[in-house]
């Protein structure tokens, strides 16, 4: 039986894409953990670094902690 490796039949167009989802789920999550330990907000922060929502959780956070500040 042959076993062909699934990394061999990923394009290199999906590797620059994997990438670009990587950078930008960091980059808010920093933004976004950065903000919540300024503002103290614990709960905010160990859930931020706990969970892995792609994202979503971070953006939200960054949304409407902005409504707060004003």
């Amino acid at each position: 039986m042959v076993v062909i490796p699934i990394i061999d039949t990923i394009s290199p167009e999906l590797y620059i894409v994997i990438g670009a989802v990587l950078a930008i789920t960091l980059i808010l999550k920093g933004l976004a953990m950065y903000k919540a330990a300024r503002k103290e907000s614990k709960g905010w922060f160990w859930c931020l670094l706990i969970f892995n929502t792609m994202g979503i959780l971070p953006l939200m956070y960054l949304i409407f902690s902005k409504k707060e500040d004003k």
